[in-house]
């Protein structure tokens, strides 16, 4: 659920939505509230500029007639006051008198007034001052309505905003969509035809044409390596063929001695697994599998026997001594040389990092395991085995750090499983299950 919605917000379709309804909802709120204030300020405005006239109309009629207070009314529906400095109390709040000509607005209790102001008339040499109060308490009500209908129209242009985003982004990102389209239905068989004809010249075009050189430049790699992978194989092949007659050769010699006929078969079990690893190395290169023809099986267990007589003057070096339990008949579907690389290795490691002790090999229907009496490796080294050229902390051996590695490449192109952890005393155990 959570990485959907990371999904969703990650997406350029989300990012082009979310784009829309953010500017509609900012433009409609800066629409919505500057209607009601322009509004309200105009309002204010016509009120206080229209009781200022009728204020100052009457102020210089009464100026030149001072009879007009007691024959005319000032306006309907209105407060209006006509007093001097000295009476203004009786008529107003005190405050009132240190207000200047013009309009205000001011708040007396729980109502909202708009006051308008004249101190510019004089009658009988005396001062008269005129006030006009128009209450606008009302409007705030009156306004209730108008932002019901704002909130209407904000709902319908975010409704509007959503709908066109969808459609935009879907007109937007169709090209980018066909073009991940082709790219899914793509494998490492697909003949892949130049992807920018199909293209208009714009940002989807430029990584089109992007992914067309790219893709050139790593068809032109992978055929070179192909062809160095041939011709590193055919050279490999011929040196090794060559010592392999000679070892023959050399064998059937009747003349030659026990000593010496123990050394060439060294020599030929060595030009086996140079041979082996040579033909192993080209399969991950290429990343094939190469399967046995017809019904044919690969014995394990016939493998073990000759990796361990081939890690005989090894043996004879420490006190170190080799087990064999069958518990029960093991075949597998695989390459002799593949499952013998692989087995090499994890019997090698085992007497490698073993300085006294006993390894001990275990055949199951359809697995191998490898325990060991060595060094062992810390819970936090486990998982960096199989990594490239990662050595145990603890080992002084010399080597290279490939060796699981290719154990680990070897078993995910054939889907076999491999896992080592620590035995309970001392040393690891590895253990090889054939899918």
């Amino acid at each position: 659920m959570c990485q959907t919605r990371m999904n969703f917000r990650s997406s350029i379709k989300s990012r082009i939505v979310i784009g829309f309804l953010a500017f509609s909802t900012l433009l409609t709120s800066l629409f919505a509230i500057s209607s009601l204030s322009i509004r309200q300020r105009l309002q204010n405005d016509l009120i206080a500029q229209t009781i200022q006239e009728d204020l100052d109309s009457y102020m210089l009629k009464l100026s030149l007639n001072p009879n007009l207070i007691s024959e005319e009314q000032v306006s309907t529906n209105i407060e209006a006051f006509i007093t001097t400095p000295a009476k203004l109390h009786l008529d107003l709040p005190a405050h009132y008198a240190d207000l200047t000509e013009g309009t205000h607005v001011l708040n007396e209790g729980n109502k909202t007034y708009i006051v308008a102001v004249n101190k510019r008339h004089r009658l009988n040499n005396q001062p008269v001052w005129g006030f006009i109060k128009n209450d606008i308490s009302h409007i705030d009500s009156s306004s209730q309505p108008l932002i019901l209908v704002f909130t209407a129209m904000f709902l319908v242009f975010l409704l509007l905003a959503y709908v066109l985003a969808i459609y935009v982004s879907k007109r937007a990102l169709k090209p980018l969509s066909k073009l991940a389209a082709i790219l899914e239905t793509l494998d490492a068989d697909t003949h892949l035809e130049p992807l920018a004809p199909q293209f208009h010249d714009d940002e989807v075009g430029q990584v089109a044409r992007a992914l067309d050189k790219y893709a050139e430049k790593l068809t032109d790699y992978v055929i070179r390596d192909k062809e160095f992978n041939a011709d590193v194989s055919h050279e490999l092949r011929t040196p090794l063929t060559v010592i392999r007659s000679t070892v023959e050769l050399i064998k059937s010699n009747p003349k030659i001695t026990d000593k010496e006929l123990d050394r060439v078969k060294r020599i030929e079990r060595a030009v086996k697994q140079s041979t082996e690893l040579t033909e192993t190395l080209l399969l991950l290169a290429r990343e094939e599998r190469k399967e046995h023809p017809g019904h044919e099986r690969t014995q394990p267990g016939m493998i073990i026997k000759n990796i361990i007589d081939g890690f005989e003057p090894t043996l004879k070096l420490k006190p170190v001594k080799t087990k064999i339990t069958e518990n029960d008949w093991l075949q597998v579907k695989a390459p002799e040389s593949v499952v013998s690389v692989v087995l090499s290795n994890l019997i090698g490691n085992a007497i490698k990092y073993t300085t006294e002790g006993t390894v001990h090999i275990i055949l199951n229907k359809n697995s191998v395991t490898v325990q060991d009496e060595g060094i062992g490796v810390t819970e936090s080294e486990l998982p960096k085995l199989f990594d490239r050229h990662y050595r145990v902390g603890k080992s002084n051996s010399k080597g290279s750090g490939l060796g699981l590695a290719i154990v680990k490449r070897l078993c995910d192109l054939y889907n076999w499983d491999i896992e080592i952890k620590r035995n309970n005393t001392t040393g690891l155990s590895a253990t090889l299950t054939f899918n």
